[in-house]
């Protein structure tokens, strides 16, 4: 599968914003700013990717972007470095993104019906976050205890994109 990089991904536009080379990428990836990579089965342009990731100089702090059919983003992961365990990333947030019933175009975050963030600790605190469009009030909890062995992943290095663009989905007690 092919990489398109750049500043970002444009969900409707289909395609990435300041658009650079692999090169440029990899220059980045050391020397900064940040950039995205996607994984795009059509280079020609018009697919919608299995996945973006956002990076940071040194790989400090991955993002993972996952979209629907319609390029909305649906779900993200937010991996940070952590200074409790030098040389991985920790899984810090996960956000997931729902839509209204019979969605059959590419639609932005603010049309979304509900999202719900689940922030986590290295040390077993997480807190759900669930707002529902129209509701009152979001809904939180607290939880203590939580299993987070699995959020700690090595660095990433330059080109290991694939391992990011995994599916994880971290289980909270109870």
């Amino acid at each position: 599968m092919p990489y398109r990089y750049g500043q970002r991904w444009h969900g409707k536009l289909r395609k990435p914003i300041g658009e650079i080379t692999e090169a440029e990428a990899e220059r980045r990836f050391t020397h900064g700013p940040f950039f995205s990579v996607s994984k795009v089965g059509d280079p020609s342009g018009g697919a919608v990717p299995d996945f973006t990731l956002s990076i940071d100089p040194d790989g400090m702090y991955v993002g993972s972007i996952f979209y629907d059919e319609f390029g909305s983003e649906v779900k993200k992961y937010h991996f940070d470095e952590e200074a409790a365990r030098p040389g991985h990333l920790f899984l810090r947030e996960v956000v997931v993104t729902v839509y209204p019933d019979g969605q059959d175009k590419w639609l932005s975050l603010r049309d979304s019906k509900a999202h719900r963030s689940l922030l986590f600790q290295p040390d077993g605190r997480a807190r759900s976050y669930l707002a529902v469009k129209g509701e009152p009030a979001a809904k939180v909890e607290e939880f203590t205890d939580v299993d987070v062995s699995a959020h700690w992943v090595p660095m990433i290095t330059f080109g290991d994109w694939d391992r990011f663009g995994e599916h994880r989905e971290p289980g909270l007690p109870g």
